[in-house]
């Protein structure tokens, strides 16, 4: 069975994205990974006081990042419209929704207020995921997203259009947590399971 095979079987092997402003739409990825990283830096608040060496530290708050690259493939043209539909799918989410406009219907017009920031939901694997908790998906907001087609893969041509074979794309995604995370609370069960499920 090669990976295009198992990939339509195994929903594990995808890197799965959903709004949180319509979770009907979703996209999917096969996780051809190129980079994964998972930084945790701890934010600090330091006071300088006369005569001390070192400043006096207050903790504010542990902030997490995810970076993934991955190569999105395409086998053949249906395969490329796919994958080019969900690219187009993803850019759609990282923009906010809005409503008119409380008042004049003329007004309306002019006046638009955001409704719903563009929030989404992130799944691979075990290596992004919520504890056991909305499906496994992690929530939280993309902060930049890329996928550059690779020219020398050539692409797929379909009625004068074209449609890249090869895509590297890249996204980097800041989550905000459902679940208490906290250095005294229990290791057992689903807090042991953060950040990766590995048992």
């Amino acid at each position: 069975m090669n990976f295009r095979d198992t990939y339509k079987t195994n929903k594990s092997a995808t890197l799965e994205i959903r709004s949180a402003q319509d979770k009907a739409v979703t996209v999917s990825f096969p996780a051809f990974l190129t980079s994964f990283g998972n930084k945790f830096s701890s934010q600090w608040s330091e006071e300088v006081v006369y005569g001390r060496q070192d400043p006096i530290g207050t903790f504010q708050s542990t902030k997490r990042t995810i970076n993934v690259g991955f190569s999105i493939i395409s086998y053949d043209l249906a395969d490329a419209k796919a994958n080019m539909n969900s690219i187009n799918n993803l850019i759609k989410m990282l923009y906010p929704s809005y409503t008119d406009a409380v008042g004049d219907k003329d007004a309306k017009l002019n006046a638009l207020v955001m409704s719903k920031a563009p929030l989404v939901e992130l799944k691979l694997a075990n290596l992004i995921q919520e504890q056991n908790a909305y499906e496994n998906f992690l929530l939280g907001w993309i902060g930049s997203w890329s996928a550059d087609p690779v020219l020398e893969m050539g692409m797929f041509t379909d009625s004068n259009k074209l449609y890249p074979k090869v895509y590297n794309a890249s996204l980097d995604f800041t989550p905000q947590h459902r679940v208490d995370l906290a250095f005294n609370k229990p290791t057992t069960g689903d807090k042991a399971k953060f950040p990766y499920d590995g048992g």
